[in-house]
């Protein structure tokens, strides 16, 4: 498994709403596919409709591929373990880096 380094703050906030992005690091299944996995935690005191996560994979600092994430209606104080696949066909990534972290409400 490639040793990942992230371009992803402890806690990241989306525009003026209120969640925390934590623990983003490389998976690899057994059956040998790259994920990136952390968590989404509603900080609020109200729902999300949508919460959407996107990385860049990397490669030698280079963008060889994309990656998203998607959940509906996050409840207030609720947590998201969000797993990203790594679908690339010739670069396999070793650093992703933060693209985009919304929350509708």
């Amino acid at each position: 498994m490639p040793t990942a380094q992230a371009d992803v703050a402890p806690v990241a906030i989306a525009g003026l709403h209120s969640v925390a992005l934590t623990d983003v690091h490389f998976v690899k299944s057994e059956a040998g596919k790259l994920r990136i996995e952390g968590m989404v935690k509603n900080l609020t005191d109200h729902s999300f409709r949508q919460v959407y996560v996107a990385f860049n994979l990397l490669r030698n600092g280079m963008v060889v591929g994309y990656t998203t994430a998607i959940t509906f209606h996050l409840a207030p104080d609720e947590t998201w373990l969000f797993q990203a696949p790594c679908r690339t066909r010739v670069f396999k990534p070793d650093h992703f880096r933060l693209a985009e972290l919304s929350a509708i409400p």
